[in-house]
């Protein structure tokens, strides 16, 4: 029984690296990773900015283990996985079956994505400068952007202004309340908004032409080597579609070589 569930499980996983192959050409409506442009921010909402400069300063390569679960309109599926993400974008995920054995990888080594089945060894690939998995996942979210995610980092995308407002009325900066930062653009309005529970992030939401694309929910967040890393991160596009990594070890700051994003024959 368990050997008939496998495979059911690999064919499911083979249907979905497939769509893989039919992504879009990669594109960012909004720039994300500018920076923080506006500088004449007020003192309580750089205090913010700060604690995202940091975070974001601090990403590095990682590798983790866990699973991987999609779900679409109540129909979800979940798979063992190791993967290992660089700083730069690169991203590497293996997909295992009972044994622990990898029965399918997706490779993108900033250039182009792969993906090799072993069920038959076959492989396929396309070129493209960073995958957006919205035909795959339903949420409009890149690969650089996940990663930065999971790595404990926050993308910010261009931006004119950016303010603070409360969550809950009466509440001050400091006095263990929740806050919400606002990075607004001036022919677009909001771009983007960061969730605070006093100085830890709990979630991200970003939008486009003023309609949420996607949110991120930061769950069990833990210390690792300096980092702040949620071990469950929840990606959805704020309806019935998303996808989540669930982590049971992260290792941070590896050394990550070139050949660790090639396909090679032993693969």
């Amino acid at each position: 029984m368990k050997e008939v569930l496998s495979r059911m499980s690999v064919k499911a996983w083979l249907v979905f690296f497939l769509a893989i192959l039919f992504l879009p050409a990669c594109y960012n409506i909004i720039k994300k990773d500018a920076g923080f442009e506006f500088q004449q921010a007020p003192p309580e909402v750089s205090r913010f900015l700060s604690i995202l400069e940091q975070r974001n300063d601090a990403v590095n390569s990682f590798k983790g283990i866990g699973k991987i679960s999609f779900w679409d309109s109540g129909r979800s599926r979940t798979s063992r996985a190791a993967w290992l993400g660089a700083a730069d974008g690169r991203l590497r995920i293996e997909f295992l079956g009972l044994p622990g054995q990898p029965v399918a990888k997706f490779i993108f080594d900033g250039n182009q994505y792969s993906f090799l089945s072993q069920m038959d060894q076959q492989s396929y690939s396309e070129t493209c400068s960073d995958p957006n998995l919205k035909q795959v996942t339903g949420v409009s979210i890149n690969v650089s952007e996940v990663i930065e995610y999971l790595a404990g980092g926050v993308p910010v995308y261009e931006h004119d202004s950016v303010l603070l407002e409360q969550e809950e009325p009466g509440e001050q900066v400091g006095s263990g309340g929740k806050f919400v930062l606002i990075f607004r653009k001036y022919w677009l309005g909001v771009v983007e908004k960061i969730f605070f529970n006093e100085f830890v992030i709990e979630k991200v939401e970003i939008f486009r032409w003023g309609k949420k694309a996607y949110q991120v929910e930061f769950k069990d967040i833990r210390t690792v080597n300096e980092h702040q890393v949620p071990f469950h991160l929840v990606i959805t596009n704020g309806d019935d579609q998303g996808f989540s990594f669930t982590v049971d070890r992260h290792w941070a700051d590896i050394n990550v070589l070139p050949s660790t994003f090639t396909i090679t024959p032993e693969d």
